[in-house]
């Protein structure tokens, strides 16, 4: 016969007891990941209309029968879980449950945080007197998330092309000074653009499709053909060639 072991019982309560809490207090949805690699569940953020932003972050769950400490906790964790979690394209957040006390603290992984400690394993300090899950949390763990401009990037592409339209069909002949200021304010307006659709796209590249990175290509070498053939243009001219 099987043994149902206690470490097996604390931590199956202590993800139910996680998944309860923040369903019951954010209101959000929750969902127990059944394949477990080293993240035991995912909360999908929702906005205050209650409709799905489209955000999720990532929970890893570590449950503790009882915890004498009252202002820290120390939890320590393998070297490779911490590499594993660093290297996630999106937040995670290490959920740290007192089943005795059924309360719920979570903090959130860092790339750049290194959690060394004295020994093999690594260190993850949940500060139980501010990290407790509650309704105020919900700014915090929002904070998490993608910036909204990473969701902007179709908004700021079409900018992109409606200045290239323009910029394109630009006489580079006889240029005045008018012209040319005109000019450089739309190219210097498009490369604003650009550099944000450039830092969109590194960290967030599934939102970018091949053909659209060529399209990109194409215009950003056609803008600044354009700029430099204004800016020769404009110096013969002033200096009558």
């Amino acid at each position: 016969m099987k043994e149902y072991k206690k470490r097996s019982v604390n931590g199956n309560a202590g993800e139910y007891l996680a998944a309860h809490r923040f369903t019951k207090v954010l209101q959000w949805p929750y969902r127990m990941l059944d394949v477990d690699l080293g993240v035991d569940g995912e909360i999908e953020i929702l906005d205050a209309n209650g409709a799905s932003t489209s955000d999720i972050i990532k929970v890893q769950v570590k449950s503790f029968n009882s915890i004498s400490k009252t202002t820290s906790k120390k939890i320590y964790v393998k070297g490779n879980h911490i590499q594993y979690w660093k290297k996630f394209c999106l937040p995670i957040i290490v959920v740290c449950v007192d089943l005795s006390k059924d309360k719920v603290y979570w903090t959130p992984v860092t790339a750049t945080e290194c959690y060394q400690s004295g020994g093999v394993s690594q260190i993850i300090t949940i500060d139980l007197l501010s990290d407790e899950l509650t309704l105020a949390c919900k700014a915090k763990l929002q904070a998490l998330v993608s910036p909204a401009a990473s969701k902007d990037i179709g908004q700021i592409l079409t900018s992109m092309r409606d200045l290239y339209n323009i910029i394109k069909d630009q006489n580079d002949f006889a240029v005045d000074a008018q012209q040319l200021l005109t000019v450089e304010t739309l190219v210097q307006n498009f490369e604003d653009q650009i550099r944000l659709f450039d830092e969109l796209v590194l960290h967030f590249p599934w939102r970018c499709g091949i053909l659209t990175l060529r399209e990109v290509a194409i215009m950003r070498k056609n803008v600044r053909r354009v700029g430099n053939n204004v800016s020769v243009s404009y110096n013969r001219g002033i200096n009558g060639m």
